[in-house]
């Protein structure tokens, strides 16, 4: 349903600026833009923010429009709950600071520390054997640290 939404969206916004399939151009093709407008593929974030960009709109307004005309509410309804649902996590007050750092995995964490411990030991002159032992680790794995 939300696929349909959008491709009637698309359509609907792309004829109200009076803009063609191939006036898109960029990163987004003729074929691309029809295939969204039959409903054959879906859209990523970085391409609908190239194609709202060429509408002139903010990407939201056309998620809005898309999302309200798939659970049949008109946008400023939908607006409103989206407002509350911010406010509800205090989402209103301050931009979300964006940290552009990749995520570490925990488990890469772990192995840091890991690694960490078994040098420490191993500078303290212990054989692999004991560090095993001391800090309860396979043989392997004081072995893939030293």
């Amino acid at each position: 349903m939300l696929r349909s939404a959008v491709a009637h969206v698309l359509r609907f916004m792309r004829r109200h600026h009076s803009v063609n399939q191939a006036d898109f151009g960029g990163g987004v093709s003729q074929a691309h833009i029809s295939r969204l407008e039959k409903g054959e593929t879906s859209v990523t974030l970085e391409k609908l923010e190239e194609i709202a960009a060429h509408l002139g709109m903010h990407p939201l307004s056309l998620v809005t429009l898309a999302f309200g005309a798939s659970e049949q509410v008109a946008p400023i309804q939908l607006l409103e709950r989206i407002k509350s649902e911010l406010e509800s996590v205090d989402g209103l007050a301050q931009p979300l600071v964006v940290d552009n750092q990749p995520a570490v995995h925990p488990r890469i964490i772990e192995a840091g520390k890991v690694r960490d411990e078994v040098q420490r030991l191993k500078a303290l002159g212990h054989s692999k054997a004991e560090v095993s032992r001391i800090m309860g680790i396979a043989k392997s794995t004081a072995a893939r640290h030293w």
